[in-house]
């Protein structure tokens, strides 16, 4: 017992599920800022160690996605790697996947926690799986000076510079940064690895943040305010006022596709 002359220090209380706190410098962390903000609202492992597909599918609950764009993120994040190709065609007509699990696999072989599969955060790092260049917010894995996975104060003020009213981020603010992001990653990285499929990966991306965070029609109305919060401190913009979407279809596979399509016709517009 704290004696009368000593004041008793009382223990910060422990984070519940669902508060926001920044990483330690221990904490593992994915290129993903919105897999970030999952892990640092407790929504997952905070430390971003040992994430179970369990822990995964009920954060993409909360945020609102439906269950076909859920598995088949979780497929792709929970890919068994394989680092080395068959070595011959009897091989492949034994394991037709082989081909899948050495390009996009990130988990390792038999990495398990208590017989359930498991990753690490920083394992989405592993470039041309999930990771691929041209992000918004980091620098290409082959640019030199840089890395893929920490984010870039510069190019995060350049995304929410790029709201034209200075009050959202809509669909043509986006495909205008998208195409800057092109442009600059040409200039900048010499081994720039960026074919059609990516260009259309990409679109998709930008369409989920609209359609879980955006306001007003089809969801592509970013406010401002909601963006910094999600890429600069990589928080889900609570605070701000954002609440889920419930019992919207749009939140579906339809309603991402859709939006998926209205970016790349803008970025087409921002390409003149």
């Amino acid at each position: 017992m704290a004696s009368p002359s000593q004041p008793s220090k009382e223990s910060p209380a422990p984070l519940k599920r669902g508060d926001y706190h920044p990483p330690t410098s221990t904490d593992l962390r994915s290129p993903c800022p919105i897999v970030n903000a999952f892990a640092n609202h407790g929504l997952i492992p905070r430390d971003g160690r040992n994430v179970h597909p369990g822990d995964l599918d009920t954060a993409m609950q909360d945020l609102g996605l439906s269950l076909p764009i859920r598995k088949t993120l979780l497929w792709g994040a929970f890919f068994e790697r394989q680092d080395q190709l068959p070595a011959t065609f009897k091989n492949y007509l034994t394991n037709p996947f082989a081909y899948l699990h050495w390009h996009f696999g990130i988990r390792p072989p038999g990495q398990q926690q208590h017989t359930t599969p498991c990753i690490h955060l920083d394992q989405l790092s592993r470039h041309g799986a999930i990771e691929h260049d041209v992000s918004m917010t980091r620098r290409d894995f082959a640019q030199p000076g840089a890395d893929n996975h920490s984010p870039q104060p510069d190019l995060i003020e350049q995304l929410l510079n790029s709201s034209t009213d200075g009050s959202y981020l809509t669909t043509a603010d986006f495909a205008a940064l998208r195409r800057k992001r092109l442009e600059q990653q040409r200039r900048d990285n010499p081994a720039l690895c960026f074919p059609w499929i990516l260009h259309f990966v990409a679109a998709g991306q930008i369409a989920a943040v609209q359609r879980v965070f955006g306001q007003g029609e089809w969801g592509g109305r970013v406010p401002v305010g909601y963006a910094e919060a999600i890429f600069r401190e990589e928080r889900l913009p609570v605070e701000e006022g954002w609440r889920r979407k419930k019992g919207e279809w749009g939140l579906g596979v339809l309603g991402v596709v859709v939006q998926q399509v209205r970016v790349r016709v803008g970025i087409g517009k921002a390409m003149g």
